[in-house]
């Protein structure tokens, strides 16, 4: 994440702005909802807006539904919902909507970051705080204008939607929780707002669906600093538009991660920043599908372990993290890169399990002449497998900062231009060989025993050579285990 991470500092989110009483009356109406509910069936909350403001309506559904039992679900008939700062413990259930644009919850304006602040929470404006949760077939979005009042006096709100095991105001640092989400088949929009914080643009909601500690300041330096938390995610067939950040999942530990689908990929466009996996440990991650629309001088995918927050423990990796990039559509438009992977602690921590990275079958679309398609930092035994790049851009592969070991292996080089060069490595860069296409006189190498064949390879799974195979066996047991994560 970039140097806006210090508008992380910027968070703070209120316990329970609208308290409800947990009720296990069934018969009891609420203004807007019913209850339909079986002793053979979880029950099914029907709640419907009330033009104004659905947030005390709404929470009194999510209670009623946890006191139904788990597999409930809260169901948003077509309609435009109102909802301001919630927050939701323990939901194991079900949030749906009756489709995409036909079902929209929009943001109350007014949140007070001060008042947040005080609490040491995250100014997010819907939150789900452990539990089972599935959201589908829905709008979540931001009015136009400044939705938030007080410090840091941006007019923004930090997320529209946020998952977290723990919290300051509940069971913070209680390493046994945990929470599951899986999200399919929802819109996601910002919009932009003068002065408020970005890259590029300015915006009124920094990132469109984040997961991770909920947590003011998390530059703070605590006497018991925070675990890194258990959280599974899943997020399909949803779209993105007009935020800094789009998808921003950080300080997970042990996590399975999957971001899109063979066929049931995620559309992000006027981003910032596309997103990114950050200070995470021993997780497993499966990007494919996707289709990333990378505006003029922004910033595609970061996964990246850089030690950013000081509220973290410093927790050492015991498995290899598992990152499978495949099948994505990365159309750059004279933007700054598509991918950035970096493995700091193969620098700072060198006895622990590598970061285990493979990208294959990606497409890259560049144009502009200033595009690199993939920046690789401190990476170790990296696979660059079978991806086709198009256009004109700067280079299609940065490797540098003590990269080495790598494996570029049956790539489509021939369908772009380069200003600058195929790829280039740094004096630290060591070990990589690239096998397929005549490379030699298309690379800037300045590294060590960097090794460059002409073979043909296509899809082959010939043995090319001991270091070779190696390099592929490896991060295919890595894989194995990712599937079976």
């Amino acid at each position: 994440m970039k140097t806006l991470k210090t508008f992380m500092i910027l968070a703070t989110s209120l316990c329970l702005l609208l308290s409800c009483s947990r009720t296990y009356d069934y018969d009891e109406s609420f203004s807007g909802m019913t209850v339909k509910a079986s002793p053979f069936a979880p029950a099914v909350i029907t709640v419907e807006p009330d033009g104004v403001d659905d947030t005390p309506t709404l929470i009194s559904a999510f209670e009623n539904a946890k006191a139904s039992g788990p597999g409930s679900v809260v169901q948003l008939v077509e309609g435009e919902y109102h909802v301001g700062y919630m927050e939701v413990r323990d939901f194991y259930g079900f949030l749906k909507g009756a489709g995409k644009e036909k079902t929209i919850i929009t943001v109350l304006p007014g949140m007070d970051l001060d008042e947040l602040l005080a609490q040491h929470l995250l100014h997010c404006n819907m939150k789900f705080i452990g539990g089972d949760v599935n959201i589908s077939h829905l709008t979540i979005q931001t009015p136009p204008g400044q939705i938030s009042v007080g410090w840091p006096y941006m007019g923004h709100i930090y997320t529209l939607v946020n998952f977290s095991a723990t919290s300051a105001g509940y069971e913070l640092g209680n390493e046994s929780r945990s929470i599951k989400v899986v999200i399919d088949n929802v819109n996601f929009r910002g919009q932009l707002l003068e002065g408020g914080p970005g890259y590029v643009n300015s915006y009124n909601c920094l990132i469109g669906v984040r997961a991770g500690f909920d947590y003011y300041s998390p530059y703070e330096t605590l006497a018991q600093p925070l675990p890194r938390e258990r959280i599974d995610f899943k997020i399909t067939n949803c779209d993105f538009n007009t935020f800094c950040y789009g998808l921003g999942l950080e300080g997970i530990n042990n996590g399975r991660i999957i971001i899109g689908e063979n066929n049931n990929g995620n559309v992000f466009s006027n981003i910032d920043q596309q997103g990114g996996v950050w200070e995470s440990r021993n997780s497993a991650v499966t990007i494919e599908g996707n289709t990333f629309n990378i505006p003029e001088f922004s910033y595609g995918l970061d996964l990246d372990d850089y030690p950013y927050y000081t509220i973290l423990r410093n927790e050492p990796s015991g498995n290899n993290a598992v990152f499978d990039i495949r099948n994505n559509t990365f159309n750059m438009t004279n933007s700054t890169y598509a991918l950035l992977l970096r493995n700091i602690r193969t620098r700072t921590n060198p006895g622990e399990p590598v970061t285990v990275f493979q990208v294959k079958n990606n497409l890259f679309n560049m144009t502009g002449g200033y595009e690199r398609a993939l920046i690789s930092y401190y990476t170790v035994d990296m696979v660059i497998r079978n991806n086709r790049f198009t256009g004109y851009g700067d280079f299609a592969l940065r490797l540098v900062n003590y990269s080495k070991g790598g494996l570029v292996l049956g790539n489509n080089f021939s369908t772009a231009e380069f200003k600058s060069a195929v790829a280039y490595l740094t004096p630290s860069t060591s070990n990589w060989t690239f096998v397929g296409g005549n490379l030699a006189d298309k690379v800037m190498d300045y590294g060590t025993n960097n090794i460059f064949t002409g073979f043909s390879v296509n899809n082959s799974e010939a043995p090319f050579g001991e270091t070779i195979v190696d390099n592929l066996d490896f991060v295919k047991e890595a894989l194995r285990d990712l599937k079976g994560h």
